[in-house]
């Protein structure tokens, strides 16, 4: 049985006319620069704009594809990262510019020089890309839109003592991203006063080094009965895996790098086993992490990618709780998202899912990657009550 996240949204009135709005804008400018570059009547502009506006979405997943490249080299070290992202940065702007330029001369094949071609679809480029980037900051989220998703999860053999246990669960701040307008940090203040038994965080602290330490100081700041624990994403790795594990650790938060701690109370035992990041660095080693674990146990699993359900010993842990999709981040109302990092597909993004015998929460996270935005799908923060089946509220 596959439980999925929530059906992707109908358009609202607004998203419906703020759409309307944008495409008139991109016409009405590709056209006023085509006619002006090319010298075309501004009927032959219009609906070559048109066209340039109808490949935009395709050229878009192609941006978002190309600046992820770094992402997909498994193993690459943090040096080999670097230069792969130098590398990967500028064809965020060159596959438009040349895409479009192709079009435009295809268009106008034979009346067109390929340098008044590359001219036409460079302004074209520069002008989307102006458009977007204000775009992005119209829909750059607030702190006060992040969600506080509260919700009892019932898991099957759980302890009686941890029957009601609250565990907060933190994924993907991604401190110190681009164009932040307002830190993530700051919607980590949602949650201060809940006193929760327990804080989770599934990985990506930060987005660069100058921004481990104060991420990893807000949340060490985050109080909780049982502490803070936390495993790494791949952004961690890529940052410094002993750089942000030591802020973290310095903070009084316990970072599981495949290993796991027992939590006891009244004589019953809950085990946290944490993996480190089994998406694209691929560090995740679950005999490990299992290893002094019991039989039959109880066990939250901390993972920073979802896709750990695929792998074997997964089916032991009770409950698994995931980041790394920001539910992802950008969802069109029909379309759904552009790009979702994960195996479980698009229709499993984000919420609690029950995949092949597995439950599994994916949290969208708080923080934002490029493009630094989100569409119908607000950042978010949950506090699981854990249950024990048939337990009385």
């Amino acid at each position: 049985m596959t439980t999925a996240s929530p059906a992707i949204p109908p358009p609202t009135r607004r998203q419906l006319v703020g759409l309307l709005l944008v495409l008139l804008w991109l016409t009405c400018g590709c056209a006023a620069i085509l006619s002006h570059v090319l010298g075309l009547v501004w009927r032959g502009a219009l609906w070559q704009a048109l066209a340039c506006v109808a490949v935009a979405g395709p050229l878009l997943v192609a941006v978002i594809r190309a600046v992820s490249l770094p992402k997909g080299l498994v193993g690459v070290s943090r040096g080999g990262y670097r230069v792969a992202s130098v590398a990967a940065e500028p064809l965020q702007y060159a596959i438009p510019w040349l895409g479009w330029s192709v079009l435009v001369w295809g268009m106008n094949a034979g009346r067109v020089s390929i340098a008044s071609a590359l001219l036409a679809g460079g302004a074209v480029a520069a002008f989307s890309f102006l458009s977007g980037f204000a775009v992005m900051l119209v829909l750059r989220p607030q702190e006060q839109d992040v969600q506080l998703n509260c919700m009892e999860v019932i898991l099957d053999g759980l302890p009686p003592a941890f029957d009601g246990y609250q565990i907060l669960h933190v994924s993907d701040l991604h401190g110190g991203s681009r164009l932040s307008r307002v830190p993530v940090l700051d919607r980590l203040a949602k949650v201060e006063s809940l006193g929760p038994d327990l804080v989770t965080f599934t990985g990506d602290l930060a987005a660069s080094e100058a921004a481990v330490g104060e991420a990893a100081a807000a949340l060490a700041g985050m109080k909780a009965r049982d502490g803070v624990l936390a495993v790494l994403g791949n952004h961690d790795h890529w940052v410094g895996e002993k750089r942000v594990t030591d802020a973290l650790t310095r903070g009084g938060v316990e970072v599981l790098g495949n290993d796991h701690v027992r939590l006891d109370r009244n004589g019953d035992t809950l085990y946290i086993v944490g993996v480190k990041d089994a998406s694209y660095v691929k560090r995740d080693d679950l005999p490990r992490a299992f290893a002094g674990v019991p039989e039959g146990a109880s066990v939250v699993l901390l993972t920073h990618s979802p896709d750990v359900v695929y792998k074997p010993l997964s089916e032991r842990a009770s409950l698994i709780l995931a980041g790394h999709t920001h539910g992802g981040q950008v969802v069109f109302p029909w379309i759904g998202p552009l790009y979702v990092p994960t195996r479980l597909g698009r229709h499993r993004m984000s919420g609690l899912l029950r995949f092949e015998g597995r439950l599994l929460f994916v949290n969208r996270g708080l923080g934002e990657i490029f493009p630094p935005m989100r569409l119908n799908c607000p950042p978010e923060i949950a506090l699981l009550t854990l249950r024990r089946p048939g337990a009385s509220v």
